[in-house]
């Protein structure tokens, strides 16, 4: 994984003798005026030159199937107004749940033997189910967890494929066919099968930090596998865990007076971390930062603070 040296327009000319393509997933709704609105790409990109993912689980709703746009064949230019469009509304979902942008890729591959790669792609990493590999943040995930020569190889033969990271950077991806591929480790996988709590993770951070580091899937991953070595029993005491290490920047279960909370709900499942440390002496707290602790909201599954270090 990289970032680019050139702007995306020029990146993707870059690669003359290959085609370009734009990824889109509808099942994420786009406002009607969006010019990256599907029914309007229709009309200024011509519908011919879409292409359906016929996704194995989605053959009752092709609709809501990838559409794979062709930006430019080989030896043509792509339309920079497009490709800008495209990617400034990307930077703009970078942490939603869906997201409509899934990349633009350049490839040997004509839009037909494209589109059906893009299914196997989806079978490649489990036999017994579809995962969408081409959704933004899984890929960046994978491209995290992943060994580097596996990852190469489950992209071949995509050349490039950019993506907007969750922090807004645009990232490259490259596809090498290699003869030492493995499977996904047992901490990659772990790492995929909780992919949503982890953006959602990413998402409260933002919201009361407002930047979010280059490194902050790292941290949020790292966060959420270890706030399940505490025991907690309910997924908001988990959550409220990561999100206040993150926010605090300390590992808060080093703190006796946590350590005996956490022990303390580990042992019964009926009581809620959530709850029983709003009883926690602030010295505590003091000792852990001197900011002070997050505070739950009356919703009971959303938390804030006013000052973030």
């Amino acid at each position: 994984m990289n970032a680019p040296d050139m702007s995306l327009p020029d990146s993707l000319n870059a690669r003359y003798d290959e085609y370009r393509y734009l990824l889109l997933d509808p099942i994420k709704p786009v406002a009607p005026w969006s010019p990256v609105n599907m029914d309007n790409l229709y009309q200024t990109a011509r519908r011919e030159s879409f292409s359906i993912v016929p996704r194995h689980d989605l053959v009752w709703s092709p609709e809501h199937c990838p559409q794979l746009l062709l930006l430019a064949p080989p030896q043509a230019p792509c339309d920079a107004m497009l490709v800008q469009n495209s990617e400034m509304y990307s930077r703009n979902e970078v942490l939603h749940e869906k997201r409509y942008i899934c990349g633009w890729l350049s490839s040997p591959l004509p839009p037909k033997e494209m589109a059906n790669w893009l299914v196997e792609l989806c079978t490649r990493l489990t036999t017994d189910s579809v995962v969408p590999v081409y959704e933004p943040f899984r890929l960046e995930l994978l491209s995290m967890v992943a060994e580097p020569a596996l990852l190469a190889s489950l992209l071949a033969p995509v050349n490039a494929w950019h993506i907007a990271s969750v922090t807004g950077r645009l990232i490259t991806l490259r596809g090498e066919q290699q003869s030492n591929g493995s499977r996904l480790s047992w901490r990659a996988e772990l790492v995929l099968n909780n992919i949503h709590p982890i953006r959602l993770l990413l998402s409260e951070w933002e919201k009361q930090c407002a930047v979010l580091s280059e490194n902050a899937v790292s941290l949020a991953t790292d966060a959420w596998i270890t706030s399940g070595e505490s025991k907690l029993h309910h997924f908001n005491d988990r959550f409220f865990l990561a999100l206040n290490n993150l926010i605090l920047g300390v590992d808060m279960t080093q703190h006796p007076a946590i350590q005996t909370l956490l022990q303390q709900v580990a042992d019964n499942p009926g009581l809620y971390f959530t709850q029983v440390i709003e009883n926690i002496d602030d010295s505590a707290w003091q000792a852990l930062h001197p900011a002070g602790p997050l505070t739950e909201r009356s919703s009971g599954d959303e938390y804030q603070r006013t000052d973030c270090p």
